[in-house]
């Protein structure tokens, strides 16, 4: 009760409350980009990206950053993808890979985790926070951060980031794959929903990226767009508490 009552007033300070709809696919529910400090909440339209092959509904396909300017920059991205119902009985996996150098990642409760928090400050830990397999079909655990609730499936979203720099001339292309293929090769983050009583089958998603520099290119930098959310917007993912608190206490 003490979650929902602070999960509702964030929600009432925020402006958010959107009920969720039932799905029988992969759902992109929210996303939160944040290049050089600029955020974009639910939104694609960022300049320098080629969201040509990307799904908007699912959020699958390859979405293609290409960010220019000499200097230090620094990437994150933020996926939360509904895999099934219940939505909180996923869980979170990686590759035997490692990440690249100035690769950073994070799979979290996008809710009660720290997730947003560190998308939004480009401080991804590098840790699958949700990696325990015990069934939650019936909501018994509000999240992973509940006392014993350590091993429970809970609602998953994964986490991206890339930190690099550019001399003057130079682009970086990133490039990012979400797919329910997994990857032949390198590092990659796995969402998963395990066969329960409404899934006969497991469904899995693969989230994989990669940043390269090549020379040339004027591709506008993020910081000349204007669809930027005002006022820092500390929990960019927030208003999700009320759905989620409100779907396991039915």
């Amino acid at each position: 009760m003490r979650k929902l009552i602070l999960a509702l007033s964030a929600l009432a300070i925020m402006g958010f409350v959107t009920p969720r709809a039932a799905f029988a696919q992969i759902s992109l529910q929210d996303s939160l980009v944040v290049i050089d400090g600029t955020q974009y909440v639910n939104t694609f339209a960022i300049p320098g990206i080629n969201a040509a092959s990307f799904n908007m509904t699912t959020g699958t396909g390859t979405l293609t950053f290409t960010i220019t300017g000499s200097g230090a920059h620094s990437f994150d991205i933020l996926f939360d993808h509904e895999l099934s119902v219940p939505f909180f009985n996923e869980y979170g996996a990686t590759s035997a890979a490692g990440p690249a150098s100035g690769q950073t990642w994070q799979i979290d409760d996008p809710t009660f985790g720290t997730i947003a928090t560190n998308t939004l400050n480009n401080a991804l830990d590098d840790t699958n926070h949700v990696h325990g397999t015990t069934d939650n079909t019936g909501g018994s655990c509000a999240s992973v951060y509940d006392p014993g609730c350590s091993s429970s499936n809970d609602d998953t979203s994964m986490a991206m980031g890339f930190n690099f720099n550019l001399a003057a001339g130079q682009k970086e292309i990133i490039t990012l794959d979400l797919s329910t293929t997994a990857p032949r090769s390198g590092f990659y983050m796995e969402q998963i929903h395990p066969v329960d009583p409404n899934n006969p089958n497991e469904t899995d998603l693969f989230f994989s990226g990669s940043a390269a520099t090549q020379s040339g290119g004027t591709t506008p930098e993020p910081s000349s767009l204007l669809l930027v959310l005002g006022g820092g917007a500390p929990l960019g993912l927030v208003f999700k508490a009320l759905r989620h608190k409100l779907s396991k206490a039915s």
